[in-house]
């Protein structure tokens, strides 16, 4: 009994009808979710261009954790600077660009080095925590970047 009910399963997949059957489970096919990957685990580009050295250089970064802390660090002391030189030159009669820190500074400038101190480390943190991530990575060293490009616009400022 249970062999004929076997084959005229077999007969009933060849003709790919629907059986329900109690081996259905030991079908060829099955449902698979597509591979998610993320950060470094993604596949890494084949030709021999400047993004095979990138790829390679930020791969050495990602296991360089003193680097890392260092380049946070950076940013950090650069925010640190970046408000110094903001509270020097709104003292000497100069206009807060950022809009955020200006209503910071209408209120009160203590609470506006607060703020920066606090959004400025608090960035460095979660960068820190997901440095695992290449886009975290790259975050890193863009906060620096951009932060040396603000006080070179301070410095010119000044200069003027």
């Amino acid at each position: 009994m249970r062999i004929e009910s076997e084959a005229r399963i077999e007969s009933a997949r060849e003709s790919g009808e629907y059986v329900r059957g109690a081996d259905r489970r030991a079908s060829s096919k099955s449902f698979r979710l597509p591979e998610r990957r993320r950060g470094f685990e993604r596949r890494r580009p084949t030709d021999g261009t400047w993004r095979v050295r990138y790829h390679r250089w930020l791969e050495q970064y990602r296991h360089d954790h003193d680097t890392i802390a260092a380049a946070l660090l950076v940013f950090v002391v650069l925010n640190i600077v970046d408000l110094l030189l903001t509270v020097q030159a709104l003292s000497q009669g100069a206009i807060e660009v950022n809009p955020i820190m200006a209503w910071f500074f209408a209120v009160d400038p203590v609470m506006a080095a607060v703020f920066k101190l606090v959004v400025g480390s608090g960035v460095a943190l979660a960068v820190w925590l997901a440095r695992r991530y290449r886009r975290m990575l790259e975050t890193s060293l863009a906060l620096v970047a951009v932060m040396t490009i603000v006080l070179a616009v301070h410095g010119y400022h000044a200069l003027i």
